[in-house]
């Protein structure tokens, strides 16, 4: 009766340990599905992207570039509306519509080639400095932020009469240290494995010769041995002569 109910008594602890198991292996097959439908979802997401960017860019150059450009020509020709007016404008009114047009000019200089020099020169008009000079000072800085942040020398400021100048002689500056870079890294792994092979071939040869001087004591020892086993007066006679010496 006793075996019986303690074997009753057993069962239930087997049935907790085997649904903790099973509530355990389902917690963590819930939380694999889980990440498997996020990797899904954004798998799916990132092919969406893919398909989507063709389009986008076939829109962007259908429909935003001509956007772009018809707001520009409309800018370009509000700052010479603005020009033409400005002598029939109030003093204060001259203020203000000259710091407009500064504003506007400034961004619309290299929009189009063929208004960029007129454009250039009603900036000149309203601007206490000229276009050329802010442009210059506006590179330097530039220049010396990068030169500084870099470590390197872009050469003379006449050469770089843009930002996007000044950016692309800082691309070019880059990649040729760059290369240089890379050829001197290799130039020293080349010295570097150079080096070891000779390290790595002096210390195989001396093994080779501590192996070798092990070999020769060995053989020597054991041609004593046979010479002492088949000849014991020869060795005895050895020593004899040894003593003698």
């Amino acid at each position: 009766m006793t075996r019986t109910s303690r074997s009753v008594s057993t069962a239930p602890d087997h049935n907790a340990s085997a649904l903790s198991n099973a509530s355990a292996l389902s917690k963590a097959q819930k939380t694999f599905n889980s990440l498997i439908g996020k990797i899904g979802k954004r798998r799916k997401r990132l092919s969406d992207w893919e398909t989507v960017t063709p389009v986008f860019q076939k829109r962007y150059v259908d429909e935003l570039l001509p956007l772009e450009k018809t707001s520009a020509a409309l800018q370009i020709r509000m700052v010479h509306y603005l020009d033409q007016a400005y002598d029939s404008l109030t003093k204060a009114e001259r203020r203000k519509v000259a710091l407009v047009i500064v504003d506007m000019a400034v961004d619309l200089i290299d929009e189009d080639e063929n208004e960029g020099k007129a454009l250039k020169a009603i900036y000149d008009k309203y601007s206490p400095d000229s276009y050329d000079s802010e442009m210059a000072d506006e590179v330097g800085e530039m220049q010396s932020m990068i030169e500084a942040m870099l470590g390197v020398d872009l050469g003379n400021v006449e050469d770089l009469n843009t930002p996007e100048d000044l950016l692309q002689g800082a691309e070019v500056h880059l990649e040729q240290a760059q290369a240089q870079w890379e050829s001197e890294n290799a130039q020293r792994d080349a010295q570097r494995k150079k080096w070891k092979k000779s390290s790595r071939q002096q210390a195989a040869e001396a093994c080779a010769q501590e192996q070798q001087a092990k070999l020769n004591l060995s053989i020597r020892e054991v041609y004593r041995k046979l010479a002492s086993e088949l000849h014991p007066d020869r060795d005895a006679g050895t020593a004899v002569r040894t003593r003698a010496y």
